[in-house]
């Protein structure tokens, strides 16, 4: 048994010894008694990966696992905080006092004094100055950790960069880009190719609002009209149902679980046709004689053009995902934009109130 204890402990000293490290060492001079910490500024958080209760010598040595791909960590002493980079195996050199950690030179990476600039400039030049570096950083070298790091600085709690802003958008896309096409598994890659995705996606769907605004600011009707063929081959104006409350329906039969869908809606117009309540259903469906054959079924009025789903009126009335409702009361003005049938039952009660 103790032959098998021993053999394990070898093999486990033998793939420790194999795994990359690196090492982060040197001196901080007039910290005596003082906790010297090595922090990894992660993703969503930070951890404290070691500590070193500093003697009169000011020395100190760490040394961690390589991260899989390029990270963030710091040493943290009291408030003075010397961030870094690390790709690999590097051995990083640090030679300073207590009140000069923030900004020491590090030898062995260069991406750490790179980072070491980017904080120093944030701190002593204008903002707009800043920018300036900090944009022929990043387009200097997009997948670098350096430009990931220049892009999320704050200044006062605020981002420097603003993913909102079209002028800042172009420095988000660089990195997205690069990071997404060198190491589309990296958590971070992943992060910021999703943010500025949806950055830009919701600049399309105010795009898409606007235009609906203006449409409807230059109509003589108080939203955008519609006018497709139904089943049987009628031409139906949305503007027809003016003057009552009604639901224009954005659906199709072939979407997934149709059947309780349109049950849904049956009970709707059953509930409230008798007041007044219309329904015009627009179809994405691709296949028409799928949609013509379920259609003829339906009470209210259903219509589709040729181009199913690519129509007009779904950019229109920003139609992003199917199943979508819209209310309309009387007067033609929309009431809301709705996915849940009971929030919309209770809207349409308030339309005859």
């Amino acid at each position: 048994m103790k032959k098998i204890v021993f053999i394990c402990c070898v093999a486990a000293m033998a793939v420790s010894c194999t795994s990359p490290s690196f090492r982060v060492e040197g001196s901080i001079a007039g910290a005596e008694g003082k906790t010297l910490y090595l922090d990894l500024l992660g993703l969503n958080k930070t951890v404290t990966l070691d500590s070193v209760l500093l003697k009169a010598d000011g020395r100190f040595r760490f040394r961690q696992q390589s991260p899989e791909y390029s990270e963030l960590y710091r040493l943290r002493l009291d408030r003075n905080l010397l961030v870094f980079a690390i790709d690999s195996a590097e051995h990083l050199s640090v030679s300073t006092t207590s009140d000069s950690l923030t900004y020491a030179a590090v030898e062995g990476s260069d991406k750490t004094n790179q980072i070491t600039a980017l904080r120093k400039s944030l701190r002593q030049s204008p903002l707009d100055e800043h920018k300036q570096y900090a944009r022929k950083v990043i387009l200097s070298d997009p997948r670098s950790i350096v430009a990931y790091y220049a892009l999320f600085q704050q200044k006062a709690g605020q981002f420097v960069f603003d993913l909102y802003d079209k002028s800042d958008r172009p420095y988000f896309s660089a990195v997205a880009t690069a990071w997404n096409a060198f190491m589309p598994d990296n958590p971070r890659s992943k992060s910021v190719y999703r943010l500025t995705l949806d950055a830009i996606q919701q600049e399309r769907q105010e795009a898409n609002r606007e235009a609906m605004r203006q449409f409807i600011a230059a109509s003589e009707n108080s939203f955008l009209d519609i006018s497709l063929m139904d089943e049987n081959g009628k031409l139906r104006y949305l503007s027809d149902l003016k003057g009552k409350p009604f639901v224009l329906d954005f659906s199709a039969i072939a979407m997934e679980k149709s059947s309780a869908y349109i049950f849904e809606l049956r009970e709707l117009y059953n509930r409230f046709n008798p007041k007044g309540l219309e329904i015009y259903s627009v179809s994405a469906d691709q296949n028409r004689l799928l949609w013509e054959d379920s259609a003829q079924n339906l009470p209210w009025i259903t219509v589709r053009g040729e181009n199913a789903m690519y129509e007009q009126c779904f950019t229109d009335y920003n139609v992003q995902s199917i199943p979508t409702l819209f209310l309309f009361n009387k007067r033609g003005e929309i009431e809301g934009r709705y996915t849940d049938f009971t929030a919309l039952s209770k809207a349409i009660e308030k339309c005859f109130n």
